[in-house]
């Protein structure tokens, strides 16, 4: 399908996890764009530090991604202060990573609470919105790791799979619509997300900035495709893992060193990001 470029200026985007790497990247582009951009992150103090650095009326907001309640209260406001939104980026995420016997069951909830659940949340809400004004876009950001598998990273890995599995499925949907909805599907990004991992020398080719998966989503305004990978030519990549025998991917895995669970991984390297998934943990304790 042929979608005509979506404009930006003066365009209302809300940005989930966008007070720090790729979300703070994106809202960047998107300002530079002439788009009024919501930043909105669980650190609600740093959410508006970083949008008073980046100016151009950027707004800076406390919200938990997968608590809807909370999501909704944030909308309301935003669209009595600027306008209805236009663009969407549910980009909140979490990546605890280490055997899955030995992950809390907490943290394996809150994962899929954020990576999943919020995306779930966004759309339901918002979509409705949009859909009733004949215009908008919604930016998913997923991760390859929605199309393959990886010891080590069981509940990231599933919630990723769902996450990319209901974008695509939800995209279909919004046929004749005027709404759009595109997956980005990066692979491991310099961010905190990668702290104290292990990575052997080869697998760190494969690292990207927050820049260039800030670019692909951005990006995806032009034409709205449904799905992209970043760096580009992930996606044929993950699509050729399909068809690879089970027996020869282990064989490669373990020829290179791959066949591991991320662990032993540098702890005190890993503390700060550690703590935030802890505190995501937290939140799923005191529902239950």
């Amino acid at each position: 399908m042929k979608f005509e470029t979506f404009d930006t200026r003066g365009a209302v985007a809300l940005v989930t996890g966008g007070a720090r790497g790729i979300g703070l990247s994106i809202a960047e582009r998107l300002a530079k764009k002439g788009a009024v951009v919501v930043i909105a992150d669980l650190d609600g103090e740093v959410a508006r530090s970083a949008a008073e650095r980046l100016g151009r009326g950027a707004v800076g907001r406390e919200l938990d991604a997968g608590d809807p309640e909370a999501l909704e209260v944030l909308v309301d406001e935003v669209e009595a202060l600027l306008g209805p939104l236009d663009i969407v980026v549910n980009n909140a995420g979490i990546m605890p990573v280490g055997p899955l016997l030995e992950e809390p069951l907490a943290v394996a909830q809150a994962t899929m609470r954020v990576n999943f659940w919020a995306h779930y949340y966004s759309y339901r809400l918002i979509a409705p919105r949009m859909i009733a004004r004949g215009r908008g876009h919604i930016i998913n950001i997923t991760s390859a790791a929605g199309a393959i598998h990886s010891p080590g990273l069981a509940s990231y890995v599933a919630s990723k799979h769902a996450a990319t599995g209901f974008a695509r499925s939800a995209r279909e949907e919004l046929v004749g619509t005027g709404v759009t909805l595109s997956t980005v599907m990066p692979s491991a990004v310099r961010t905190q997300l990668v702290d104290g991992i292990p990575f052997k020398w080869w697998e760190r080719l494969g690292i990207v900035t927050p820049n260039v998966v800030a670019r692909r989503a951005v990006g995806t305004l032009a034409r709205r495709p449904a799905v992209v990978g970043a760096p580009a030519g992930t996606v044929p990549l993950l699509r050729i893992y399909h068809v690879v025998p089970e027996g020869l991917w282990l064989f490669g895995r373990s020829l290179f060193g791959a066949d591991r669970t991320l662990a032993p991984y540098d702890k005190p390297a890993r503390h700060e990001y550690d703590s935030r998934i802890s505190r995501q943990a937290e939140i799923v304790g005191g529902e239950n």
